[in-house]
């Protein structure tokens, strides 16, 4: 996300109201997803104070267990001050995380396999004369293809596109650099991945480093489509702009629908229907704009589609709106969550998939919430039973003294997803 403030929230008693929505899958790693509910949930958490290591934290996800809602264990990558950021978006068949530390230009392998007993299995920067790595797909094969923002050892575009096997080691790359945008602009930033039609779409978004209030951003405003079999970039599509407001600004989270539509949202809170992905000519048309802006406290973040819905996060409520796409044409909306103001600018989402459920955190802040959803009717309502019953209010709190690893204070969380 642009902007992230590296603070921690200290949250106090809350109050929320709602009104709802939901519903299945189409991603490229849905052939990955369980039928069984979720037992943990992997939280990528970062030391508030940056002293101590940054860590994974695992909770107890199992709703009939007396434990549900607990931290159970921690995994310390052995590094401070990293800026834990984006894991990826669904649990990997072969147990092993990717987890990115964004300031430190540094991924952790994390392995799950035995999830009481966490450990750290690898790490990586630079790759193929890429660095800079952000967001993470899983291939058929097993692999992950990876979006690196920069090119050689400083921050700088143009990024790429590197496959990595399961030990995060290259295997080929390809550069997003083209002559129809400047290279300022060419920030790969996350992806899709489409097997079926050999394809691959990218977004690209100006991630900046800390200090982030003096960063000099570029607004980018393209996705760029790929042969997925050999890596070549096939189209950049310029986002169009509308008459609603710029909301073409700052592409995000690309995702596929049941049907294999491709959307994007923007951090400027557009949303974005990619056509024509295998022909020569694909174009982008706007379809919905949800409320807020690109700015530090109302800039929209990572989706989750579910069935016949994409559920966005939206700090500017706070909250979550799901919008019905059944009709990739014409989305509406049918429902949304609206939270207290201490679980303010609502920013990363993960699914468990057989058990109809999110997890919603703030970037760099230090709460955790559980919400239901319900593919019958489309209502979204908090789980007021996931937490610890000492903190008063739904919700896993990060603000907190001790940890499985020791006493080393309040933590700020980004990543996180369900798992076995």
């Amino acid at each position: 996300m642009r902007n992230p403030k590296l603070v921690v929230t200290v949250l106090v008693a809350i109050g929320f109201s709602a009104i709802g929505n939901l519903a299945g899958c189409a991603r490229s790693d849905r052939t990955h997803a369980s039928t069984k509910e979720a037992s943990y949930l992997f939280v990528w958490a970062g030391d508030a104070d940056q002293q101590d290591s940054d860590f994974l934290a695992v909770i107890d996800a199992r709703q009939s267990e007396p434990t549900y809602g607990q931290v159970v264990a921690t995994l310390p990558v052995g590094m401070r001050a990293t800026m834990p950021h984006h894991t990826e978006y669904e649990f990997p068949s072969g147990d092993t995380l990717f987890a990115n530390g964004w300031a430190a230009g540094r991924t952790f392998l994390l392995d799950l396999g035995d999830p009481l007993n966490p450990r750290l299995a690898g790490q990586f920067d630079g790759v193929e004369g890429y660095s800079f790595p952000h967001s993470f797909a899983r291939l058929p094969n097993g692999h992950v293809l990876a979006v690196f923002q920069a090119r050689g050892d400083r921050y700088a575009p143009p990024g790429g596109l590197v496959e990595l096997d399961t030990r995060g080691r290259g295997i080929r790359a390809a550069s997003a650099a083209t002559a129809e945008i400047d290279s300022t602009l060419t920030w790969p930033y996350s992806l899709v991945v489409l097997p079926e039609i050999d394809r691959v779409v990218t977004t690209s978004s100006d991630m900046g480093l800390p200090p982030f209030d003096v960063w000099e951003y570029h607004d980018t405003y393209h996705v760029q489509i790929w042969s997925l079999s050999d890596l070549r970039l096939l189209a950049t599509v310029a986002l169009p702009e509308t008459e609603q407001g710029p909301y073409h600004i700052a592409p995000a989270e690309p995702r596929a629908l049941a049907d294999g539509t491709v959307y994007v949202n923007t951090f400027s809170c557009g949303l974005y229907r990619v056509d024509g992905l295998a022909s020569d000519r694909p174009t982008a048309a706007f379809v919905y704009a949800f409320p807020g802006s690109l700015s530090d406290e109302t800039a929209c973040g990572v989706p989750v589609v579910h069935h016949d819905y994409w559920i966005q996060t939206v700090p500017a409520l706070p909250g979550l709106i799901a919008l019905d796409v059944s009709d990739p044409v014409r989305p509406v909306e049918v429902s949304r969550l609206v939270l207290d103001e201490a679980y303010s600018q609502p920013h990363w989402l993960a699914v468990d998939r057989a058990a109809n459920r999110l997890v919603v955190t703030q970037d760099a802040a230090s709460w955790v919430l559980i919400v239901d959803l319900d593919p019958n009717t489309g209502a979204l309502t908090i789980d007021n039973t996931f937490g610890d019953d000492s903190v008063g209010r739904p919700g896993v709190d990060f603000n907190r003294t001790t940890w499985p690893h020791g006493e080393t204070g309040g933590a700020v969380v980004h990543g996180a997803l369900f798992g076995r």
